[in-house]
């Protein structure tokens, strides 16, 4: 059976650590790297990967439609269309205005849940706000928008300026986000998480918006994952998805683990974290894949690391093992070469 794993943030993105896997033990990966058939393409996203693999052709990905989905609870206001409302931080480096996703900002549930009973309270003529998870938070507008936002993934940790809502509403929104950041000024959430020495939850931002898909391609025929959006996705498609936790062959199945481990820890340039991360994929994905593949209980290998420099794929049949002239090649070698 053929095995595919997605692993954003496989490939460090700093072109200026040359070695970021330097004095690790990858033994497994180093095998797989050094067997494979490498093949490089043009930089891709993990949205994109995910949306051309579920057949998603449109440029403007509906994340919201498709995120919501993959939530564990269910929408408890369906009625409109549904943006991502996320909660940020705001805050000036040197001339810019910057953002922070909820990543960094540790917001506890029920400090979620007392910032969207007063948003339903004070904004209720725009829609239906809701927090299905601490970290995400919907909008279900009351009309749809014609707009055109920017995705969080591409603002966070930059000015926020080249980002704004364009658009026939553009005005509108941003006369909306500038009302909300006011109103959470001074809620008392923000007053005890300030005292607490937290960072406070001072704007929203809305993006997403969109239909979900009347229909979906099915990559394979099991699939494995942890991220909200891939999980939507396996759902919208009719799908059963398991977590990713490690490798599970199914005898005759082909499978897809999305394994966003390396990612986060990859964006925020946190070196250490994404070094840890690495060295649980060797444990719990590598080692067994390879063990399956000399065995035979595995006949295919496909590793494909989408990355903002290179998307690269690698793909090794069992049979290709005994090529006793192939010797392992570390991860950093893809670094050299990519850079």
């Amino acid at each position: 059976m053929p095995y595919r794993l997605i692993i954003p943030g496989l490939l460090w993105p700093a072109s200026r650590t040359p070695t970021p896997a330097g004095g690790l033990a990858l033994p497994a990966l180093e095998t797989i790297l050094g067997h494979a058939r490498p093949a490089a393409r043009p930089a891709q996203s993990l949205d994109r990967c995910l949306a051309d693999l579920f057949g998603l052709a449109t440029d403007a990905l509906p994340h919201a439609a498709l995120r919501r989905a993959g939530e564990p609870v269910a929408p408890l206001h369906d009625i409109g269309t549904c943006l991502c409302a996320d909660p940020v931080n705001l805050h000036f480096a040197r001339e810019h205005l910057l953002l922070a996703d909820a990543s960094g900002l540790e917001i506890r549930e029920d400090e979620a849940a007392r910032i969207i009973e007063g948003l339903n309270e004070t904004f209720s003529d725009i829609g239906r706000f809701e927090a299905p998870a601490a970290d995400r938070w919907y909008l279900w507008s009351t009309k749809r928008p014609e707009a055109n936002f920017a995705a969080l993934s591409d603002v966070a940790g930059r000015p926020v300026g080249p980002f704004m809502p364009e658009g026939i509403q553009a005005r509108d929104w941003h006369r909306l986000s500038n009302e909300i950041q006011v109103w959470l000024h001074g809620h008392p959430v923000n007053a005890a998480r300030e005292a607490s020495g937290f960072r406070p939850i001072n704007s929203l931002w809305f993006w997403g918006a969109g239909d979900p898909p009347s229909a979906l391609q099915r990559p394979a025929q099991l699939i494995q994952a942890n991220g909200t959006l891939a999980r939507g996705l396996v759902r919208l498609a009719g799908l059963v998805c398991t977590d990713s936790t490690r490798l599970d062959i199914k005898t005759g199945s082909s499978a897809l683990a999305i394994l966003e481990q390396l990612q986060q820890s990859a964006q925020y340039l946190n070196l250490d974290d994404w070094r840890n991360g690495l060295i649980a994929l060797e444990r719990d994905w590598f080692a067994p894949a390879l063990a399956a593949l000399k065995t035979g209980s595995l006949d295919e290998l496909r590793i494909t690391a989408p990355c903002e420099r290179a998307t690269l794929d690698f793909t090794l049949k069992a049979g290709s093992l005994w090529r006793f002239w192939k010797h392992p090649l570390p991860l950093d070698a893809f670094h050299k070469n990519i850079a």
